[in-house]
């Protein structure tokens, strides 16, 4: 008997999605829901070979395109060859990103740059040339982060384009709007992904940073997938302009710890 959590919905039949950073943790996670869920989806990365995998493992309707989100041109190659292919693209989510952990004084100009270029530019040129091209009524879903509504000191330069990428989903949901294509964000906390696991993070006190999360877990990338699904899909159909926080509850506010370990004064 098929398990409830695998049963395919067709929540996304007839769909033609186009996921950027595709064979990361969250990206790969949304590639493979969307395309479970009845999508055909383009399978996007700079990494040919894993992207061609990605691509192969999903099967019909998924097809890998080459694709440097921080490249103008890549962007306009990339949506040619889905229009070549007879597709009306009607779903784009940006997922590629990265994450560096320093000092703002310890931080390079080409650092900074390059952090800003990949999640903020190159969400930014999906935005602008997909969106040119992507079917009314449409949906795209940028990825952000709880750190683009609650700065964390060291992860300046990454703060400072999460921030950037709520905000420019907020001016893309309102200039869309009368094409009926609506543009939200999806803001992950500390997700179990490769991101995390660079040599920045390497002094990084997991289990006392898990304490802090009221539900007491981080995150899995199929429970960003889902909020990325509902965002895309009809059953948000009058949602836009808005950025939906998984995080386990952390940006809901502090708790007081207690002597017997809880987050709240025992009674």
């Amino acid at each position: 008997m098929e398990d409830a959590g695998n049963r395919m919905t067709g929540r996304m039949t007839g769909r033609c999605a186009l996921v950027t950073g595709a064979t990361g943790g969250l990206g790969r996670a949304v590639s493979e829901l969307l395309h479970h869920e009845g999508a055909t989806v383009y399978v996007t990365d700079i990494d040919r070979a894993r992207g061609a995998s990605l691509a192969g493992h999903l099967g019909p309707r998924a097809r890998f395109v080459e694709l440097d989100v921080t490249d103008e041109e890549s962007w306009s190659r990339a949506v040619a060859q889905v229009e070549e292919a007879g597709e009306r693209l009607t779903t784009l989510v940006n997922c590629a990103g990265a994450a560096l952990r320093r000092p703002l004084v310890a931080t390079s100009l080409a650092d900074f740059r390059w952090i800003v270029e990949l999640n903020l530019t190159g969400t930014f040129l999906g935005v602008r040339i997909a969106g040119l091209h992507l079917a009314d009524g449409g949906s795209v879903v940028n990825i952000s982060s709880l750190n683009g509504v609650l700065a964390t000191a060291e992860l300046g330069a990454y703060v400072a384009s999460k921030f950037a990428v709520s905000a420019l989903t907020r001016v893309a949901a309102l200039e869309f709007a009368d094409r009926g294509i609506r543009v939200n964000a999806v803001c992950p906390g500390s997700i179990e992904t490769a991101i995390t696991d660079n040599q920045d993070f390497a002094d990084t006190d997991w289990d006392a940073y898990v304490r802090t999360i009221p539900l007491g877990r981080r995150g899995l990338p199929a429970e960003v997938a889902q909020a990325v699904l509902y965002l895309a899909g009809d059953e948000s159909r009058y949602v836009t302009g808005t950025d939906l926080v998984i995080d386990g509850g952390v940006a809901a506010g502090r708790r007081a710890p207690s002597l017997n370990g809880g987050g709240t004064p025992s009674v």
